[in-house]
């Protein structure tokens, strides 16, 4: 005896039809469609059969609507993984330089690098733990540690059973350095173990994402076995407002860093002043760089300052970025935001979008 389907059917769409237009009314049409085609066939589908086949589409519909659908949709707001940014300047890498050239930067573009550019890099996502061997400079054996006034710390493992000429230190951590150490000879000789045999050139690359990630290279930074890492994050803070103060010829910008705190930038007959508001209190943070009318960079200390760190303004003021003093004068903060000025063997070459800057260091 044929079981009468057409009931559960009609119920079925409904209920498809109705979750998937609430998240897409393509799915949701593409369901009704699916399903009535399911339908049409079943017609000519008897008893049990027609039954089973009820069962199994039902299922397969839970299974779309409530953990495929999500996916989709987490997926698409995602947004594009390589920015068009990233994908000029890889490509610039590949038609400019030698194909020995190794690309230095923090590990999450490595595949990309090696993918699009086609140029080696120091480590990627699936060599977060590699090592690096280099020549036994004759200082130590064993496990050895050198701690620096800036708050680094190199490791170095000296092998004197298996391989007495050779020191392993972490690809992460020299990185880290190269990223966080105020003192440019120190990143330049680390670098130096990462030119291939035979060549003569190596980049370094300082992207916008690792003004969010500064927490970490500065915490493998400064690991040491014992204290481990002392993270330093740098905050980068949207403009909520520009207002009038009442009373004054002067406008304030306020850049909210939590419910209660912001950070406040006073500008009056076209000088600027930095403070921290906590709730009433003003604060003057020590330093501020920014860009005036006509797009000079200004540095402007402030003798009076009591919060310690330097605030750096973009020039539309729409961006402000809070840098810690363990940070401020870090090369990733010289190369980023100051296109390297003052730096000796990182000759700036490039910056597409102000998203990505190439360095060519230079020894």
């Amino acid at each position: 005896m044929a079981v009468n389907l057409i009931g559960p059917i009609i119920l079925l769409i409904i209920i498809v039809a109705s979750v998937l237009l609430a998240i897409d009314i393509v799915l949701a049409a593409a369901a009704i469609a699916i399903v009535l085609a399911i339908f049409v066939f079943m017609k000519k589908v008897k008893g049990r059969d027609a039954l089973l086949m009820f069962i199994l589409f039902f299922i397969f519909s839970l299974s779309y609507t409530f953990y495929l659908t999500p996916s989709i949709q987490i997926a698409k707001g995602q947004g594009t993984v390589l920015s068009s940014n990233w994908f000029e300047a890889l490509n610039w890498i590949k038609n400019n330089t030698k194909e020995c050239a190794t690309i230095a930067t923090y590990w999450d573009p490595g595949h990309f690098i090696t993918g699009i550019a086609k140029r080696p890099v120091v480590f990627d996502g699936a060599s977060q733990g590699a090592t690096i061997y280099v020549q036994n400079d004759g200082k130590g054996q064993g496990l050895v540690t050198e701690k620096y006034s800036n708050g680094v710390v190199q490791i170095k493992l000296y092998d004197d059973v298996g391989h007495p000429d050779e020191i392993r230190r972490a690809r992460i951590k020299d990185i880290a350095i190269t990223l966080f150490t105020d003192n440019e000879s120190q990143a330049v000789e680390i670098l130096k173990d990462y030119v291939l045999p035979g060549c003569d050139e190596i980049y370094y690359i300082a992207s916008a994402d690792l003004i969010g990630k500064s927490h970490w290279w500065s915490y493998f930074a400064t690991w040491d076995p014992v204290n481990k890492g002392k993270g330093s994050s740098m905050q980068l803070i949207q403009l909520q407002q520009a207002r009038p103060m009442p009373g004054q010829n002067a406008v304030i910008y306020v850049y909210p860093t939590s419910q209660q705190d912001a950070f406040a930038i006073i500008e009056s007959n076209g000088t600027l002043t930095p403070f921290l508001q906590q709730r009433n209190q003003f604060i003057k943070v020590s330093k501020l760089f920014y860009f005036d009318r006509n797009g000079e960079g200004i540095f402007a200390p402030q003798q009076d300052g009591q919060m310690p760190g330097l605030l750096w303004l973009d020039p539309s003021r729409q961006i402000l970025i809070y840098m810690p003093p363990e940070v401020e004068n870090s090369m990733f903060a010289r190369m980023f935001f100051f296109h390297g000025q003052g730096l000796e063997h990182f000759e700036f070459i490039n910056s597409w979008g102000g998203e990505v800057k190439l360095f060519k260091v230079k020894f």
